[in-house]
């Protein structure tokens, strides 16, 4: 197992402005160990450049609900018009063999220590949100590694379940955060390219396995410029303003 930090990011939506600020962040940070939780494409510009960025570097990465949308017509389906915009767009753009690695993803992988997954464990090919006590009961009954990293709902936070199925939800300062050494933790490491938590900067996490803590990262980025490619390429106008307020 690594003993070095692991950055784990999802949910970069196209949106190369904020991908490439974290990735140099993670270089200036000398971070290599990186793994990615799906949702590569999908609402913004630039699907065929966030994945020739994330497989030029190698990162280990899982299937997301908008990358697997680009051929999974009961995908789509569950999604809004703005989300299936941005689909229809990676159609256009992502090239064949980016489409055939995208199809190649994982639904989640599993390490020593720690398993990774875009939506929750419980029934994934709905692609179901943590939102509420009954979906996180049901995702940590899935759940057989004691720590898990998921992405979809694009606001981080620690959720721990306790003994008797008590659970209690850690949300994200700038501290460190020590994860218990007992039962489940299911950490979501937030957005990339779209944040929903009203804090507009990318955001990823950085676990310590030495230590057993986690800091949620935030990297301040071009939104602007996001947003102007974003109109450019004829998306929902919504797309490229929610981007300012981080919702």
């Amino acid at each position: 197992m690594h003993r070095s930090p692991l950055a784990v990011l999802s949910d970069i939506h196209s949106n190369l402005d904020a991908l490439e600020a974290v990735t140099a962040e993670l270089d200036a940070a000398d971070i290599d160990n990186v793994v990615c939780l799906g949702d590569v494409v999908g609402y913004a510009a630039y699907p065929e450049e966030c994945i020739n960025l994330i497989r030029r570097r190698g990162w280990h990465t899982v299937l997301g609900n908008h990358d697997d949308a680009l051929d999974n017509t009961s995908a789509k389906e569950q999604m809004n018009d703005m989300a299936n915009a941005g689909v229809r767009l990676a159609e256009k753009q992502v090239s064949g063999g980016n489409r055939e690695w995208l199809g190649s993803l994982p639904m989640k992988l599993s390490r020593a220590h720690a398993v990774f997954t875009h939506a929750s464990l419980d029934s994934s090919e709905e692609w179901p949100y943590l939102i509420d006590v009954e979906s996180a009961l049901l995702h940590f009954l899935e759940q057989q590694i004691p720590l898990c990293f998921v992405g979809h709902t694009h606001r981080p936070m620690v959720i721990n379940w306790h003994h008797k199925a008590k659970l209690d939800v850690v949300v994200p300062t700038p501290e460190k955060i020590p994860l218990p050494r007992t039962g489940k933790t299911t950490i979501n490491v937030g957005s990339v390219g779209q944040p929903r938590d009203g804090d507009p900067r990318a955001c990823y996490t950085l676990y310590f396995p030495n230590t057993h803590h986690v800091e949620f990262r935030r990297v301040p980025y071009d939104v602007k410029a996001a947003q102007k490619a974003i109109r450019k390429a004829g998306l929902p106008p919504f797309a490229a303003n929610r981007l300012a307020q981080g919702f």
